[in-house]
């Protein structure tokens, strides 16, 4: 009978039960990972106390999950949480290979908040950081007060802080204040 308690207290008092409320939050981090990509796509659920479930994902794949082309757990009713935040993110097939590909040109832009250049070859692209591989410090306390970023190497842009910056990336008065700032 104790142990029944104890189990009864551990679940009613845990994060680990599914709730069906849970709101899913997705979020990005602009640092170089373990894999070497410039950035890191992540998805939890907030149960109303605590974000839990986390599960960092690529890029394609983080597009299927909020998308709602795949069924999971972040996104159970397969909303298209893109279009709902007016993001221009989707799944598009190549007519002639008939191959589905990742077509989202904010995705593609975010490692412009942290770097100068591209941190790799092949591409030539200038970003938008007046640092060379971190934002000046007039830039991150900028990302601090907009969206709650203190350290842009390990925090993540997280729910509406996240669409925030997804739609900022693409706003070109936007890019040429930030990139004003020193």
């Amino acid at each position: 009978m104790l142990r029944f308690g104890i189990l009864l207290c551990w679940l009613l008092t845990s994060s680990v039960i599914f709730s069906p409320y849970a709101k899913p939050v997705f979020g990005v981090m602009v640092s170089i990972g373990p894999n070497s990509q410039v950035v890191s796509f992540v998805c939890y659920l907030d149960n109303g106390r605590v974000l839990t479930k986390k599960r960092i994902v690529d890029g394609e794949t983080f597009v299927k999950i909020v998308s709602g082309y795949w069924p999971s757990i972040y996104n159970p009713k397969r909303i298209d949480y893109f279009k709902e935040n007016n993001i221009d993110c989707a799944l598009l097939t190549d007519s002639i290979t008939r191959e589905t590909f990742v077509g989202c040109v904010p995705m593609d832009s975010l490692w412009k908040i942290r770097f100068s250049t591209y941190p790799f070859k092949h591409n030539v692209e200038r970003g938008w950081s007046n640092k060379y591989h971190k934002p000046s410090p007039g830039q991150e306390q900028y990302l601090y007060q907009r969206y709650g970023v203190k350290h842009i190497d390990g925090d993540y842009f997280l729910d509406t802080s996240f669409w925030l910056l997804m739609n900022d990336v693409m706003d070109t008065n936007w890019i040429d204040n930030y990139r004003a700032i020193q």
